[in-house]
């Protein structure tokens, strides 16, 4: 059985060209992806992109989730408040 989840460790906050690229990677290899990343005030922040899109902010609960229907510029942006 293959693992459904490819875990990631980004450099930055997840940019509009980051976000649709692991859109375009969870939707090509059908698993999610979780990505940690650093956020603005220096904690360690998650996320989960699952392959129909969907991208997950994580922070021991769920923070915000953001449909498929909403563009990566939008998920970025929020990602910088």
């Amino acid at each position: 059985m293959t693992d459904t989840v490819d875990r990631r460790t980004l450099e930055q906050v997840p940019t509009e060209s980051i976000i649709s690229s692991l859109r375009e990677d969870a939707a090509d290899d059908d698993v999610s992806i979780e990505a940690a990343y650093p956020s603005p005030d220096g904690s360690q922040k998650r996320m989960v992109v699952s392959p129909r899109g969907t991208v997950v902010i994580l922070n021991d609960t769920s923070e915000a989730t953001f449909n498929r229907s909403q563009s990566a510029a939008d998920i970025a942006a929020a990602l910088r408040e």
